[in-house]
């Protein structure tokens, strides 16, 4: 995993809580802390850091991972300046993940593996997201997609229908614009 997405759940810790937490988490998960934004690391730190997290905060593993992406998302305007100010509304930056933002991540990073995300428009406010990845960290994904629709401020519904977790093939959201 990229040491950016590590320097943003660092800044997601900091910012809602303190330094001594994000010290805390990182004594916990007995991982060394040091993420340089262009490294990559083992996937299992991030696990290990989320575990300690999810035992600090009080919530589960998934509820931490739906918070982080749901943080991460407005970060990634500025680690990535430029990324989200060419779309303004949820629908049209969660349709240019394969095409625009994931290989604008490559360009910076690339040795990154990203997920890969298709979609289908169910009517003009409904659309279905698929989402494959090799981590199987949907609850991420998912945080991700509400966070986008905080950021521009519009109010979805989105319903994990189908996930790896519980036996399918791959994770499957509904999206809806109320």
């Amino acid at each position: 995993m990229k040491g950016i997405i590590f320097n943003m759940f660092n800044d997601i810790v900091v910012s809602r809580f303190n330094e001594q937490t994000w010290e805390a988490l990182l004594e916990n998960a007995r991982v060394s802390g040091a993420y340089s934004s262009l490294g990559n690391y083992d996937d299992q730190d991030m696990f290990a850091l989320v575990g300690a997290a999810s035992h600090h905060l009080g919530m589960t593993p998934q509820q931490c991972l739906h918070w982080m992406g749901r943080e991460m998302l407005p970060r990634l305007g500025s680690f990535y300046p430029g990324m989200l100010e060419r779309f303004n509304t949820t629908f049209s930056t969660l349709k240019a993940l394969n095409n625009v933002i994931h290989p604008e991540v490559v360009r910076y990073h690339p040795d990154a593996v990203v997920p890969v995300f298709h979609y289908h428009e169910v009517s003009t406010n409904s659309m279905v997201m698929e989402y494959r990845s090799a981590r199987g960290i949907c609850s991420l994904a998912h945080g991700l997609m509400q966070g986008c629709s905080d950021y521009f401020n519009e109010s979805v519904e989105i319903d994990h229908i189908q996930c790896r977790h519980r036996g399918d093939e791959h994770c499957l959201f509904r999206i809806t614009i109320r």
